[in-house]
């Protein structure tokens, strides 16, 4: 019994053995193809800064700490815009994400971000008051007050000044599209209690969106509303990727983005390519925006929305520093095995730079850490701050590598669907209550407080024919092709596998199997012949008559003497008869001496 349970225990021991030393070959084997990315980037920058373009001085800056000089020097006014003579939104934030890293001073570009703001004209606002009960509101702005009354029925009786009309079957106020009326703060009161709210949508939409905050008061009491609606703009124009890049920055340098948002979200299904999503999960940490950013995912390894699956996967991943689940892990798989043999990934500075600044930063030499000690030594663990917020840790004094990494008390771990007392959701069911994302449901919704139902679909001529509907071109890194196929969406592209034509392979595989037994017959060909001899031979002959009792098989053959063989079966021959008459036989002198010999010996007896 004893032997038996050291026996279990010897075995599992082995076991566990064997899988640590996995773990710790595939750990060496990531770390050497992390070092040889990292060497191969050295060589592409290393000396060679002044000849990068901007972009890759920044990006370049970001992951190794190098072409800081190169980068200030292509800024106008000494690091307040990038590039110099033509200032750009996005250009500008990715210089500052990149010195920043390196402790590098930047307020004049942040200063230079924040003049080019404007109010989007795009985004239809409207005022909401609720109540209970009919009641008779006073709504000031501007100097002026302006008296509505609201009926049971929650309809509005008239328009509230030249800043607010009725709109939306007068159950709405619309703010007229100025900035005059945008820069208005509204004061509302109301002789019942009430509540207020802002409302947003698209101009060519008819999707409402609702912020966040709403407000309350009793009778006579008040409550302010002010449209918060900003894009950072260029040449007047709302520059949508540069706007998401720039609330990015400045969100992550503690600054108030929040009047961004509705600009970013109204419209980024127009602006997938630049996947909205990672920005505005980093930014909200709103599980929506997370959900939908992991659903993208392709073949469960990168994304392609602007179509670089390497820039958009370190793009996507970025939110997630310092965090481990399914889809990280099989994107960070991709990534490793994708790898050109120099170490680089498309021969790609910044391609090479961002993966390695956005999944495996490094401590920047010469960057500084501020005299702290590193995050990892002391036990802690680095990601994002709004990671560590969502996690329940706290934001320690420690050093972590990356830009706006912070050292975090609790480790960073999403919980799957079943800790969290939820089920999840298949392909084409809703939840039925509220829903948050798990690290088991792989982009599908893990849905709490309700149940998953399942809704009737109408798919598109599209996807009837199995095809995919896109608002971005189709992918030819992804073997596909546009189709004529129409979607739901008539401005999308409908995506199909490229086929191939098919090939009938029955007279190829007659062809070797006949080539096969021509090899054999050859090979065999002795083997064959005497079969066939033998089967020629056989043909039609009878058995013969059974041995009797007494026999003992053919007579045996001493070891030495060759066994007589008779290749073929004794015929018997018969010649022809002839009629002569039998010669007599030639007696020999030996018979004659004989009978003489006898005949003498008869006469003497006479």
């Amino acid at each position: 019994m004893k032997k038996g349970v050291l026996g279990i225990l010897l075995i599992l021991l082995i076991l566990v053995n064997l899988a640590f030393l996995q773990a710790q070959t595939n750990t060496t084997e990531e770390k050497i193809k992390i070092d040889k990315a990292y060497s191969c980037l050295e060589d592409k920058v290393e000396g060679k800064c002044s000849s990068l373009t901007t972009e890759e001085k920044a990006f370049s800056l970001l992951a190794l700490g190098e072409c800081e000089t190169a980068l200030v020097s292509d800024s106008q006014n000494s690091g307040e815009c990038w590039p110099s003579g033509d200032c750009e939104i996005k250009t500008t934030a990715q210089a500052i994400l990149a010195l920043d890293n390196v402790n590098a001073q930047t307020s004049k570009a942040q200063n230079w971000l924040l003049s080019q703001n404007k109010s989007p004209t795009e985004l239809i606002w409207y005022l909401q008051i609720e109540s209970d009960e009919a009641t008779k509101c006073e709504i000031g702005y501007g100097g002026s007050q302006y008296e509505i009354n609201i009926w049971e029925d929650k309809t509005i009786d008239n328009d509230a000044g030249p800043c607010l009309m009725l709109a939306q079957d007068n159950y709405w106020l619309q703010v007229t599209p100025s900035q005059k009326c945008y820069d208005y703060t509204f004061s509302i009161s109301c002789n019942q209690k009430f509540l207020t709210t802002l409302l947003f949508s698209k101009s060519t939409s008819s999707t409402i969106h609702v912020l966040p905050d709403t407000h309350s008061a009793q009778d006579e009491g008040t409550t302010t509303e002010k449209v918060e609606s900003s894009c950072f703009a260029e040449n007047d124009f709302c520059d949508y990727e540069g706007t998401l890049w720039a609330a990015f920055i400045l969100n992550a340098l503690k600054e108030d983005v929040s009047s961004y948002l509705p600009y970013l979200i109204t419209f980024a299904e127009d602006n997938s390519k630049y996947l909205p999503d990672a920005f505005l999960y980093f930014i909200t940490l709103d599980d929506n925006f997370k959900t939908s950013l992991l659903s993208k995912q392709r073949s469960n390894k990168w994304w392609s929305e602007s179509g670089d699956k390497y820039y958009d996967t370190a793009l996507a991943l970025y939110p997630f520093f310092g965090e481990t689940f399914a889809v990280k892990t099989s994107a960070e798989e991709w990534l490793l095995e994708s790898q050109d043999t120099d170490g680089c990934w498309q021969d790609n500075i910044v391609d090479t730079a961002f993966i390695l600044a956005s999944i495996w930063p490094k401590q920047i030499l010469g960057g500084g850490n501020g005299g702290l000690e590193d995050c990892d030594d002391k036990g802690y663990y680095c990601g994002t701050k709004g990671s560590c917020e969502l996690q329940k840790g706290k934001v320690l004094d420690y050093y972590c590598p990356g830009a706006f990494s912070e050292c975090c008390s609790t480790q960073f771990t999403t919980p799957t669907c079943a800790e969290q007392d939820g089920e999840i959701c298949a392909s084409g069911q809703t939840c039925s209550g509220s829903w948050v994302s798990a690290s088991n449901t792989i982009g599908r919704t893990c849905c709490i407080d309700g149940v998953c139902t399942t809704q009737e679909v109408t798919k598109s001529e599209c996807e009837k024919a199995k095809g995919i509907c896109r608002t971005s071109e189709c992918s030819s890194d992804d073997d596909e092709e546009t189709s004529n196929y129409l979607c739901d969406d008539a401005q999308d592209f409908c995506c199909v596998k490229k086929t191939s034509p098919t090939i009938d392979y029955t007279w190829i595989w007659i062809l070797l199997i006949l080539i096969v037994l021509v090899v054999l017959g050859i090979v065999f060909r002795d083997k064959l012949r005497d079969f066939w001899f033998k089967m020629k031979s056989g043909k039609g002959k009878s058995p013969g008559p059974r041995p009797g009792p007494g026999y003992r098989g053919p007579p045996s053959y001493p070891p030495h003497y060759p066994r007589p063989t008779r290749p073929f079966p004794e015929r018997r021959i018969l010649l022809p008869q002839s009629h002569k008459q039998p010669a007599r036989p030639v007696r020999s002198a030996a018979s004659k001496e004989l009978d003489d010999v006898l005949k003498k010996l008869k006469n003497m007896g006479k």
